[in-house]
C-alpha cells in the first residue's frame, strides 16, 4: 500500500483500498514528516527569496500538520478493536514543536508545523474519543541517527522504535492524551 501524505487523493485512495479489502485496523502509526529543503537558513537574511520561504513553509505544513489530520480523517472508517480496547492513532511529532522547550530558535517551518501537528493531535483525541472511534497518542522519537539528523543523533533507530512502541501499547481507552518521548517522559507544550 503506497500513500503520499502530501496528496489528499493519495490518502483517500489508500484508505479506500484498505476498506475495499475488508480490513479493520487497530493501530495507525503516522510517521511521515519532513524538515524542509534548507531548514537551517536564517529566515531573516536580506537576500531571502520570500516566495521560496513561503513555498517551503507550505510544503512542510502540508506534510507535517495537514497530512496527519487527513490520514486520521480518511482511515477512521477502517478502525476497529474488540471491547474494551480502542483503536490507537499514534502520531510522530517532535520535541522541537514544543513552544515551552524552544530555547534555540530557528527551524521556523519545521517547528511551527510540528506545533500545529500537536494541536491537531489533541483535537483528534477529543473528537475521535467522543465518537468512540479511537484514542490518540503523540510521540517524540528522540534525536535519532537518521538521514534527517545527518546521522548525528544520540540514539539508534531501534532504541527509538522500541520505546515508542511501548508508549503506543501503554495507550488505552482510559489513557489521557499525552505527548511523550521514546522513554515515556512527558514533553512540555
Amino acid at each position: 500500500l503506497e500513500m503520499d501524505v502530501g496528496n489528499a487523493e493519495s490518502i483517500a485512495a489508500a484508505a479506500q483500498t484498505v476498506a475495499d479489502a475488508g480490513t479493520t485496523l487497530t493501530h495507525i502509526i503516522h510517521n511521515a514528516g519532513v524538515i524542509g529543503d534548507d531548514p537551517f537558513t536564517n529566515a531573516f537574511t536580506g537576500d531571502a527569496d520570500l516566495q521560496g520561504v513561503k513555498d517551503e513553509f507550505t510544503t512542510v505544513f502540508e506534510i507535517n500538520a495537514v497530512g496527519p489530520f487527513l490520514v486520521a480523517r480518511q482511515f477512521a472508517k477502517v478502525l476497529g478493536a474488540e471491547a474494551p480496547s480502542m483503536p490507537i492513532i499514534a502520531i510522530l511529532s517532535s520535541k522541537v514543536g514544543s513552544v515551552d522547550d524552544n530555547g534555540s530558535g530557528g527551524l521556523y517551518a519545521y517547528r511551527a508545523s510540528k506545533a500545529a501537528c500537536n494541536m491537531i493531535a489533541k483535537c483528534l483525541y477529543i473528537d475521535l474519543k467522543r465518537e468512540n472511534k479511537a484514542t490518540v497518542v503523540l510521540l517524540h522519537p528522540g534525536y535519532v541517527r537518521t538521514d534527517m539528523t545527518g546521522n548525528e543523533g544520540l540514539i539508534d533507530v531501534e532504541e527509538s522504535v522500541m520505546g515508542m512502541l511501548k508508549a503506543v501499547e501503554a495507550t488505552g481507552p482510559e489513557t489521557p492524551f499525552r505527548f511523550v518521548d521514546y522513554k515515556a517522559a512527558l514533553i512540555p507544550w
